[in-house]
């Protein structure tokens, strides 16, 4: 099968690493965003009929970008929109944080996301992450979502101070998704719970071939 991979803001293909070890052998199509340099060597092809995995905000690019027909989606800690369910002036801070000092913008939202210790290695692409925070800013997938004829898998962790719980169920819940939930993993789940998510996508992803 043809899996495609997108990471979500913040972070680069990396966040894949621990992950693609555990779902067995297939073809992986790794895109990256453009957030962080340094991170594994990235695919620019997204083959039709992929089953697609974004983790955060990469679940909405792939809802606005990603390839047609596709074969299902996971969402692992994703959303198909941001600013509807936080305040606005926390993305205005992000953005004005990102405009007076990057690096120590960069350092506060990995530090209040609960990330440390998983920060990405590489150089920070600035032009880069502005343009994603404005892209999060903005963009709502609802239509994309509510239109994509295709299976979901939603992956969640009910004390991730990102994708919060009652954001999650809005948009996941009342059978848009087939959702699961871990009690206690944080946002970054392919980095620190790849195991339980590989168990999940492996499952669905039988079922898809079956």
């Amino acid at each position: 099968m043809k899996i495609v991979l997108v990471h979500g803001w913040g972070f680069h293909s990396g966040v894949w690493d621990a992950l693609i070890p555990h779902l067995g052998d297939h073809e992986f199509h790794c895109i990256d965003l453009g957030f962080v340099r340094g991170g594994p060597r990235a695919s620019n092809d997204m083959p039709a009929d992929s089953l697609c995995i974004g983790h955060s905000f990469g679940v909405m690019w792939l809802l606005k970008h990603g390839p047609r027909p596709m074969r299902a989606l996971v969402s692992i800690a994703g959303f198909d929109c941001l600013h509807k369910y936080v305040p606005k002036d926390v993305l205005a801070a992000m953005r004005e944080g990102m405009r007076r000092n990057p690096q120590e913008q960069m350092r506060s939202f990995w530090k209040r996301g609960g990330f440390a210790g998983h920060e990405p290695g590489g150089e920070l692409d600035t032009g880069g992450l502005r343009g994603g925070l404005d892209w999060i800013s903005t963009w709502d997938a609802g239509e994309e979502l509510k239109n994509l004829g295709a299976p979901v898998l939603a992956l969640a962790a009910r004390d991730d101070l990102v994708a919060r719980e009652e954001m999650t169920e809005a948009i996941w819940g009342n059978g848009v998704a087939e959702l699961h939930w871990l009690e206690s993993g944080g946002h970054l789940l392919p980095l620190t719970h790849p195991q339980w998510c590989a168990e999940h996508i492996n499952r669905f992803a039988d079922d898809l071939e079956s």
